[in-house]
This record gives structure tokens, sequence and C-alpha cells, in this order.
């Protein structure tokens, strides 16, 4: 069998738990070839549409061509089947098209899914999107996960995302910002809630340069500053006068979570979310009483302590990994409104581990943890018009303004 789609190898930076990742396939809770339709590029399309193997049958009766197939990438669309959502190709856990015709033959996403492929400024860089549960568990139980490694990748062409900043900000200084945020976050002196909160303060400096269009070097000197109040102390005195709202971290972040809805066709996600509804108080449709809201959360957020003591990166990790694959602070948009999806991911991320804690007298297993923060990335980080939704929800509302945030963040 020929090959389709060719692939090349580079090295590239990435987090070690990267390059320990292998997909576990048929041995997977919560498999990624069921619920998503999956879009096909062009060349693969009109590849498929050639085949005449049986075991290709299913895929080829149900694949279609879109309307607009102005983009090649998106030229057609293969939908899920059955009441699992399961792909068509998908046959005793493995995939018919793997099997036939070779890993070259499956269209761009299933080959490179759940990689995050970034060439910025001529350096190559690879994350994991933790939708993944595999993916998940690898990145938030070990300690080391975030220790950076330059390790060789094979990628086709068309799954690197290129990004090239330039104008307000200089690569070498991009860099900078982009390791200070980083070394902030795994400053494990300070509380998790209090560097972000100093993230906020950073992101709200930066976005006022840049919109500004100070000179690059006024950059280096607000990161200098930070790291000079930080030294200090002065900033994280200052924080400790702030005083946690969690009626409203209950609220807000049970409203942003209750939008996306209780169903989903895989059964391992509706146990999920079954027991996040029960920790949470609520009935089978999500239903709650504000004081049973905010008692559950308070008594699920002190259980989730107890639950991260012997993993107290988890929540760290998580936010590390979002940082690195979405080029924080610096891509996206402004600083302040990456930061902005930052705390939200985080907030209601917070809320379902709590969720998860209040479930049951006894504690989850620390399965069950990673696979929720799966459950969340999958639900809602692969929806670019439900970030877009919730940053301008938070902002309409006016929990967008700093002094806000952060009592939507202190625990």
């Amino acid at each position: 069998m020929p090959i389709l789609h060719r692939t090349r190898t580079l090295s590239a930076l990435m987090p070690r738990y990267v390059e320990r990742f292998r997909c576990i396939g048929p041995s997977c809770e919560d498999t990624c070839c069921a619920g998503w339709p999956v879009h096909i590029d062009k060349k693969t399309y009109k590849a498929y549409r050639n085949q005449t193997h049986p075991a290709l049958q299913p895929l080829l009766a149900r694949m279609r061509r879109l309307d607009d197939a102005s983009d090649v990438r998106g030229y057609a669309i293969l939908p899920t089947s059955g009441g699992d959502g399961a792909c068509p190709a998908q046959q005793d856990g493995l995939c018919s098209v793997h099997a036939t015709l070779g890993e070259s033959y499956l269209n761009d996403t299933c080959q490179n899914y759940p990689r995050i492929n970034r060439n910025v400024n001529g350096q190559q860089e690879q994350a994991l999107s933790l939708s993944c549960i595999e993916a998940a568990r690898m990145a938030l139980l070990a300690e080391d996960a975030f220790e950076f490694v330059e390790a060789p990748i094979s990628v086709r062409e068309g799954t690197v995302h290129t990004t090239v900043v330039a104008g307000r900000i200089s690569p070498q200084l991009m860099n900078e910002a982009r390791i200070f945020c980083m070394n902030l976050m795994r400053t494990r002196e300070l509380a998790l809630w209090q560097r972000l909160a100093i993230l906020g303060a950073f992101c709200e400096a930066l976005e006022r340069y840049l919109i500004g269009n100070a000179e690059q070097q006024a950059i280096q000197t607000i990161i200098d500053d930070f790291i000079g109040v930080i030294e200090s102390g002065e900033l994280v005195a200052t924080l400790e006068l702030i005083q946690p709202d969690h009626a409203s971290q209950a609220r807000v972040f049970a409203t942003l979570w209750g939008v996306r809805g209780f169903t989903a066709t895989s059964a391992f996600q509706q146990n999920l979310m079954q027991r996040i509804a029960t920790g949470l108080g609520g009935d089978a449709n999500g239903q709650v009483s504000a004081a049973a809201l905010e008692a559950a959360y308070l008594r699920g957020l002190q259980r989730l302590e107890a639950m991260l003591a012997s993993t107290p990166w988890l929540l760290e990790n998580y936010l590390l990994n979002e940082m690195f694959a979405n080029l924080f602070p610096v891509d996206g948009g402004n600083p302040y409104s990456v930061y902005l999806q930052l705390v939200a991911r985080f907030g209601l991320l917070r809320l379902l581990l709590a969720a998860q804690c209040n479930a049951e007298d006894a504690l989850p297993q620390l399965s069950t943890l990673t696979a929720t923060v799966a459950l969340q990335c999958r639900r809602f980080q692969h929806d670019r018009d439900y970030t877009t939704q919730v940053n301008r929800s938070l902002r309409e509302s006016g929990w967008a303004d700093l002094d806000k945030l952060y009592t939507l963040i202190r625990t």
C-alpha cells in the first residue's frame, strides 16, 4: 500500500510527560473514537472513495462531503453512529482504516490527536490535549511531568500550527514573558491561588504596555518589577487581605458547567457527570438550591485538599499544560483575555473536582480526578464558541475585573 500522507521528523521542545505518552488503544476507558464527528481533508476523502475493502464499507456509507467544501482540511465529515456515538471505522476497539490501510491513511485529526504541534518563531513545540484520558494521567500525576526536554517528533506538515509573534513584542521578550509565567506557576512557596492572582496582575500590566505601544524594553522592566515584589513579599501580603467568595465561586462556575447540559453519548462520561451532579447536591438534571450548592462546594473543597495531599501538583500541572499549549500569555488574544480564559477553566475544574470529592463518603480514586479533567477538556475546551461565550459572559456580568476575579480564585 503506497504512503498517502508523509511525515517528517523534527526536534521539539516538550514537557517530559509528552515524551512518555503512548496511546493505549482499546484499553482506554473513554475512547477518542467516539463522541465526535471527524472532519476529513480532501486528499484523504478521495483516497477513501477509491477503497473497496469490506471492512471499510460502514465508513464509506456514512462519510459525506460538506456543502461548503472550500476548506481542503475540512472537506468532508464522518458522523458518529449508534447510541454510543462511535466512529463507524471503529471495530472491536480498533480502527479499521489503520488496520487495513495503515497509519498514513488516517485523516489528520485521527493521526495527530491528542498532540498539539506548534512552530513558534522557528522553535518546534509539542504538548498534548488533556481531553485524552491517558494524556491527563501522564500530565497530572507525575511530579516531574513538566520538566522540559528536547525530543524527536514525526509530524505531517498540515498538523503544525505556525505562530509568528511580530510587531508588538519581539520573539526574545515573548519567550521571557512565557518563562516568567511558567516559573511563577511553579513557585510552590506561594499558594496556587496566589500564583494565579499575581499572574493576573502581570497580564494586566503587560496588556497596558502592549496597547500603549511602549518600547520593548519596558516589558523586561515589568518582568523584573514583578520578580522584585514577589521576592520582597509585599504583593503576597496584600493578597492575604482578600477574602474568598465561596458562594459566588459555586454559583458562577456551576452556571458555566450547566450551559452544556448533563447528557453524553458515552456511558463513562455520563457516570462522571452523574457523580458531579450528586456531589453538588443536585438531582439527575443538575437542579440544586443555592444554599445546598454552596454547602456541597465548601465540603468538597475541604475534601479535595485532603485528596491532593499525595499529588499537590495536580492542579498546577493542569495550569502549566494550558499555558504551554496555548502560548500563554501572548497567543489567542490580548494577555488579559487569555488570562481570563485560564481562570474560567481553573475555576470550573476546581468545582468539578470538589464535586467528585463530595459525591461519596469515601474519597475518590485519583483516576476519577484525572478522568474529570479529561471530561472538562473534552466537553468545554474543544469548543471555541463556548470559550468566547464564557469570556464575554464574565465581562458582561462584571466578574472580569481583577479585584472581582481574585474573590473567585481565593480558596
